[in-house]
């Protein structure tokens, strides 16, 4: 997945505590850990999505001891990385319209797997996920929170979760509805 993502983890992390960065890199294999140092990370570099996620989780279960903390923690992120400048532009755009492009957006995001929305309505969409390479309970909870962050940059309101499900390994669907 591309560095921004774990950059804007990295800011989240210090701004609770500036330790808590380098108290997660601890945790990395010594080997690995040179690519997860903040001074070799660009926004633009691919790394191995297990870092990112292994750092959600840990940072999920240090702040609300369950992978649900992701959810919040995916929120706070996508916020992050959407900017002044996209979310003028999302501003304009409706909730359907960002959820079309989700697919586009996801490519920016990660090299494998892919999501899909189908609209529910006027104020809803079933999201899946397929071929997703962790099998972890964290990794659905962030995804979540990243699309209720991208639904909110458009113009909706009250945006929440109301199922998250794992279909089989490596698959599952989120249901997203607003107002």
């Amino acid at each position: 997945m591309k560095g921004f993502a774990l950059m804007h983890l990295f800011h989240i992390m210090e701004s609770i505590d500036p330790s808590l960065p380098d108290e997660w890199r601890k945790l990395i294999p010594e080997r690995q850990r040179a690519s997860v140092e903040k001074r070799a990370l660009t926004s633009t570099a691919w790394l191995p999505v297990e870092f990112y996620f292994h750092g959600v989780n840990w940072l999920a279960h240090r702040l609300s001891n369950s992978p649900r903390g992701a959810v919040e923690l995916g929120c706070q992120i996508a916020s992050r990385d959407i900017g002044a400048f996209f979310r003028f532009v999302m501003s304009m755009a409706s909730p359907a319209t960002v959820l079309m492009l989700s697919g586009r957006f996801w490519r920016s995001y990660f090299d494998q797997s892919s999501m899909h929305a189908t609209l529910v309505g006027n104020d809803g969409a079933l999201c899946e996920v397929r071929d997703w390479p962790l099998r972890d309970e964290t990794s659905p909870h962030e995804m979540a929170g990243s699309m209720i962050a991208w639904i909110e940059a458009s113009r909706a309101k009250d945006v929440r979760i109301t199922r998250l499900e794992v279909t089989a390994p490596g698959h599952f669907t989120f249901a997203v509805r607003w107002r």
